[in-house]
């Protein structure tokens, strides 16, 4: 199965993702995290290192190469790349990402979780740039990873002044990112919840659910445990 999780930034994503580890550990699930990895090892793991873990932790950009170029320069705010070159540089990111990982993981059954991925380029380069749906779908990259779409895609609903007010307490979060403005995230809020965004998933196979990161950080836990216990179809 692979499920993705998405949201403006700020939205809550972090601390979903952390409540799924910490729930699926804690059900003696073997835990792979692919971003810790890749900042450790600077490179990727060969498929047979973690094709024995039951789920995998992935995220985009990645954390090596083109992805790390992606983050440290390409969308700090104060650049100002062409918007095809950056479109470019997330569908190769994506390419080898699916080409040397998540394909062949999938291939064998594993389950993967990952943050971000072809549902934040269809909602954040159609919007930034005005880039039209089809013309970013249909970047090498994209189209193999709407070809392995996601099973579940799970968007965080957060107000983006809500957002903007997390972001500006997140100490580590530093980077001035050309994302995280307001009116921009009002924009990408608006997106996530547009038919036509919608469609491409649905078209594709893709159940879409809407997440909400406006409760306090337990409740928001649970809420999140309780949506992917049912992803897992797991009972108790």
């Amino acid at each position: 199965m692979f499920i993705m999780i998405d949201g403006i930034d700020g939205s809550g994503k972090s601390t979903v993702i952390q409540a799924w580890k910490d729930f699926l550990t804690k059900e003696g699930n073997a835990i792979f995290d692919l971003k810790n990895y890749w900042k450790e090892k600077n490179k990727y793991p060969q498929v047979s290192e973690i094709k024995s873990y039951d789920f995998v932790f992935s995220c985009e950009p990645t954390r090596v190469g083109i992805g790390q170029v992606i983050r440290d320069e390409l969308i700090r705010g104060g650049n100002n790349y062409p918007a095809s070159a950056i479109a470019d540089a997330y569908s190769l990111d994506r390419l080898i990402l699916y080409t040397k990982t998540l394909i062949p993981l999938l291939k064998k059954r594993r389950c993967i979780i990952q943050d971000r991925g072809i549902s934040s380029t269809l909602a954040y380069q159609t919007i930034k740039d005005g880039v039209p749906f089809e013309d970013v779908a249909g970047l090498t990259g994209n189209k193999l990873a709407l070809k392995y779409r996601p099973d579940h895609l799970v968007i965080l609903s957060t107000d983006p002044e809500t957002a903007c007010k997390r972001l500006k307490i997140r100490s580590e979060k530093k980077d001035n990112a050309i994302f995280e403005k307001l009116e921009f995230m009002k924009k990408i809020a608006t997106q996530f919840r547009s038919k036509r965004y919608q469609e491409i998933f649905n078209k594709c196979g893709t159940q879409i659910h809407y997440l909400s990161g406006e409760e306090k950080i337990d409740i928001m836990k649970e809420q999140a445990i309780g949506l992917l216990k049912n992803i897992l179809n797991i009972k108790k």
